[in-house]
């Protein structure tokens, strides 16, 4: 890990079992790109596992997966070409660079000036400018003077084979392949309205200054699902489900000019804090995702309205998903009513038609999307997870069942190859479940009650010598480290 940066309540659990770590570290590390260890990448499927289960197979959805490299044209159809910038500024000295708006966040986070980081919001590059000069603003390594805001583009550039003028970008959002491929998938699936496509997968981001583990980072994996609607039609089900009992849940709120607290999906939509009733179904799939990763208390995260002076261009409303961490509130998921805005720019640049028949009419569907970043999801969970553990004498991941790596751990209670033998019979009868487990016999018991803890796995299954006498097992919670004794044939 990047000792520079500020740690994650769990950072010495992530390091110690290399849950992620950072790419290319024998080359002293590339900034922005990390690598998941086997433990990492075990809850990183979780999480997919999940998303997939509430967003595809409970929703509907089709899921696709397009390709990372994207052509020029529709980048530039999209606005990514033209508008897909950072604001920085170097210094003079020494020549590092800074994103200037996230220079400017945090200087006034840490004078706690709350009217300055609202008015930041609205600034252009000349007014960001100026804020620079007014504070008096440096370099952070050197202290040298910093140089005008210039726009820096994000998205990796290349050329695609040997022509010059083909040029190609790795994707900086996984969306804009679901709208490409929208007019085929309707011809060949005959999509009716509504109706959702979703895909996980990667995209790139060029970052100024990537930091904090995975909150901001060059390479990272996407979970979006856009949802195809007519604007004109009445929204009472989608795919045959009933969307009013949906509206009755209570999730934590941030309005952009009122108070946070819970609020009915039912009252959002009647004080017009979110557009209609496809977005609020996107804010109940992803409560209930919430629920399943276990951070759906209110304390722990917030769906917070974006202003107007804030929208992006083709937006007609946004709800951002926070979560509660050691940084702050991070955002890791956003809602959004992108209208008709990707189709019909893609129609023009195109010269292809893309529509569909919908009560009796023909038209361009809109859009709401929810797209889900799955690392900082992951990081956000891992920092809310992590418990002292004073009692025990070292710390561990409290993850829900779904969640962790494995649900069991099996352990002979010492190394004797009848127990071993046992011990990798329970193991098989799991697997042959279904059932996630693993089975350790180095060291002491008490030190793999540690180990597993550490990684988040639920229960323990330990096989002693009465196990070879009358077929019974100790089973050990993770939570309460109370132990139960139960026949090998009961343990699922």
């Amino acid at each position: 890990m990047q000792k520079t940066e500020k740690q994650s309540r769990a950072s010495s659990i992530i390091e110690h079992r290399g849950i992620y770590y950072q790419a290319f570290n024998i080359y002293s590390g590339v900034s922005g790109f990390y690598n998941y260890g086997p433990i990492g990448l075990k809850i990183k499927r979780n999480i997919e596992n999940i998303w997939r289960d509430i967003f595809v197979e409970q929703l509907g959805s089709l899921e696709i997966d397009t390709t990372t490299i994207t052509p020029e044209i529709v980048l530039m159809a999209s606005g990514h070409v033209a508008t897909f910038t950072d604001p920085i500024a170097k210094c003079k000295k020494c020549g590092t660079s800074y994103r200037v708006d996230k220079m400017l966040e945090e200087f006034y986070e840490t004078s706690n000036d709350k009217e300055a980081l609202i008015e930041l919001k609205k600034l252009n590059k000349e007014g960001m400018q100026k804020k620079i000069i007014e504070n008096g603003l440096k370099c952070q390594k050197c202290g040298g003077e910093l140089s005008n805001i210039e726009d820096f583009h994000l998205m990796f550039k290349f050329q695609i084979g040997q022509e010059k003028e083909n040029v190609g970008y790795l994707r900086p959002e996984t969306a804009q392949g679901i709208f490409v491929d929208f007019k085929d998938l309707s011809k060949i699936f005959g999509i009716k309205l509504p109706s959702a496509i979703a895909q996980i997968g990667k995209a790139y981001r060029n970052e100024i200054s990537p930091r904090n583990q995975l909150v901001r980072v060059r390479e990272f994996t996407q979970m979006e699902t856009e949802i195809f609607f007519d604007p004109q039609a009445e929204q009472t089900t989608f795919n045959g489900v009933e969307i009013e009992p949906m509206l009755k849940l209570e999730v934590n709120f941030g309005p952009s000019d009122g108070e946070e607290r819970l609020y009915s999906l039912k009252e959002l939509l009647e004080k017009k804090y979110i557009p209609n009733r496809l977005f609020a179904m996107c804010i109940y799939l992803e409560f209930k995702m919430l629920e399943k990763l276990g951070i759906s208390d209110k304390s722990l995260y917030v769906f917070r309205q974006i202003n107007k002076e804030e929208l992006p261009h083709y937006s007609k409303g946004n709800v951002d998903l926070e979560i509660r961490t050691i940084h702050g509130n991070l955002e890791v998921s956003g809602i959004a009513y992108r209208t008709d805005f990707d189709l019909s720019q893609h129609a023009k640049t195109s010269g292809k038609e893309i529509s569909v028949m919908s009560n009796g009419k023909k038209l361009v569907p809109h859009v709401v999307e929810a797209s889900i970043g799955l690392d900082r999801l992951l990081f956000s969970i891992l920092d809310n997870s992590v418990q002292e553990g004073k009692e025990r004498g070292w710390e561990w991941l409290k993850l829900t069942e779904q969640l962790a790596p494995y649900k069991y751990a099996v352990f002979p209670l010492q190394k004797d190859a009848d127990l071993e033998k046992k011990a990798a019979e329970v193991l098989e009868l799991l697997k042959g479940k279904g059932i996630s487990a693993y089975m350790s016999s180095t060291g002491s018991i008490g030190k793999r009650y540690a180990r597993s803890d550490e990684i988040g796995v639920p229960y323990a299954i330990t096989c002693d010598y009465d196990t070879l006498n009358n077929n019974t097992v100790t089973i050990r919670s993770r939570d309460t480290t109370e132990q139960i004794r139960k026949d090998i044939s009961n343990i699922v």
